[in-house]
């Protein structure tokens, strides 16, 4: 196969084809994908016609092609670049437009993500090595109170989990609290319910504290009052696809591209063209992946990678937000922090540049998940609920939302890493069985794609789950660094 051309930028010259001629002739899905990007180029530089032809041959291509990942990701693809274009165009009729987002049916939403956490391996071993994180600090400990910052992936089965480890614990289970915050009061009663039965039956005593609320609402002043925290117990915090939700503040001109990333748009055609033309579940060595990019903040293209988080990030932002919420974390004298998050720059303030890296991002998480879904026979709706109401809602808030009103600005490990050590936290190694524990979740889940190389080796305690060598999510561990002169929570940068 020949190697795909890059995307022209919106200095380009706008033609038929969008491209400089290659060796081969381009296929449909490298054309759909120029365009898309071009579209996005486009609308960044403020060329509207220009735009609007890329467009329209997209949607034309996409309309073209069979029900596959790639089709069905150019949908909220192509209707985020419309309402930006529209935005553009006509200030007044885009702030008219009817947002999808606003009828979503919570119990609709409460299904897709469950689904999603059924169908998608990689927030199932996300949740197996948090829990053997947690046991391994609590190893001694009589009691414990495990304080969740419960992400859209939260399901009662990661604690119920838990509960039966802590019940086969020697010397038997501590007296365990939970306070679980998230935003679904429903959902919330829900677990609290069936956690409540569950230890009633393996007679472990367990309280459950629910609060409902967002993270970024919290009032992190008033933690005993809105934790219910008491003393004489061991803590642990988790959270879970939430800590970019606090960095609302940090935009700025450089984005997280400061940093050195290198937007890779012959990646993004290569990675998509071999979403397209691969069968479900696909069997991948290596993909395209980031290709050539000499990317110091990219993650290893391997199926799961153990990474060393590198002490600094060059100008990297520190939001308030997230400085006080890590305060108050380290406030909280846990025993162990798990962090979860998407592997994934969509922050910063480039259009073009956050478009590029969603496309490349979400054509891996559509191609798990449909792969997924064949080897898991699941109906084909089911999938689609969850392409529309969870992957499909991060996709329309990455592209359409700024500001204060934009949420989901996921970053890659390596920030991730210098924000915590700015806050006064220091990594925590996972331990071998604790990565192996997410190791054999992928590898129960008998798809190819994401299961690890039998070479794999542990570079330093952080977790990367990764479909086809592309990196989705990160696993990692931290506690409060203990050494004197260790850095203040304040806002900041850091070099």
């Amino acid at each position: 196969m020949h190697r795909p051309t890059p995307i022209p930028t919106e200095n380009d010259d706008d033609d038929v084809s969008m491209c400089v001629p290659a060796p081969a002739p381009p296929s449909q899905q490298e054309h759909l994908v120029q365009d898309l990007c071009g579209c996005a180029g486009h609308v960044e530089a403020g060329a509207i016609e220009r735009a609007g032809r890329c467009l329209a041959r997209a949607t034309g291509l996409a309309a073209a092609l069979g029900d596959g990942p790639l089709r069905r990701l150019a949908v909220p693809m192509a209707d985020a670049l419309a309402r930006r274009l529209i935005r553009l165009m006509v200030p007044a009729v885009a702030d008219a437009l009817i947002d999808p987002s606003d009828h979503l049916d919570p119990r609709c939403v409460r299904a897709a993500r469950r689904s999603f956490f059924e169908l998608s391996p990689f927030p199932r071993a996300a949740v197996a090595v948090a829990n053997r994180a947690i046991l391994e600090a609590m190893e001694n400990e009589k009691n414990v109170h495990i304080i969740d910052f419960a992400g859209p992936t939260a399901q009662p089965c990661q604690w119920i989990k838990l509960l039966h480890d802590f019940n086969r614990r020697p010397g038997g289970p501590p007296h365990l609290r939970l306070t679980i915050v998230h935003d679904d009061g429903d959902l919330l009663a829900n677990i609290s319910e069936l956690l409540t039965d569950e230890a009633e039956q393996l007679d472990v005593p367990l309280q459950v504290h629910r609060v409902v609320g967002q993270i970024e609402a919290l009032d992190s002043t008033d933690q005993h009052g809105v934790l219910g925290l008491r003393s004489g117990e061991a803590r642990a915090v988790v959270c879970t696809l939430q800590l970019h939700r606090l960095l609302a503040g940090a935009d700025d001109p450089a984005g997280t591209f400061s940093a050195g990333h290198r937007f890779n748009q012959t990646a993004s055609v290569a990675r998509l063209q071999q979403m397209a033309s691969t069968s479900c579940p696909p069997s991948v060595g290596s993909c395209g992946g980031r290709g050539d990019d000499d990317d110091s903040d990219s993650s290893p293209a391997t199926p799961m990678g153990f990474v060393s988080p590198p002490l600094s990030t060059p100008q990297l932002q520190m939001p308030p937000a997230l400085a006080s919420f890590l305060s108050a974390a380290r406030a909280l004298s846990p025993e162990v922090v798990v962090v979860t998050e998407q592997e994934a720059s969509h922050g910063g303030v480039s259009f073009r540049k956050r478009f590029g890296e969603a496309l490349g991002y979400y054509a891996a998480v559509y191609d798990s998940l449909d792969a997924a879904a064949e080897a898991y026979r699941r109906p084909a709706t089911e999938r689609a609920e969850v392409e529309r109401a969870v992957l499909g809602e991060e996709i329309r808030d990455v592209l359409l939302r700024e500001g204060a009103h934009r949420r989901e600005r996921h970053d890659r490990l390596p920030r991730w890493a210098a924000r915590m050590e700015l806050g006064g936290f220091r990594s925590v190694p996972l331990s071998y069985v604790t990565m192996r524990q997410g190791n054999d979740v992928l590898h129960r889940c008998g798809l190819s794609g994401c299961a690890a190389p039998a070479n794999s080796r542990d570079h330093g305690g952080c977790l990367l789950l990764c479909w086809s060598s592309w990196p989705l999510y990160s696993v990692s561990a931290w506690r409060p660094d203990g050494r004197s002169g260790a850095p203040g929570p304040g806002p900041g940068t850091c070099s």
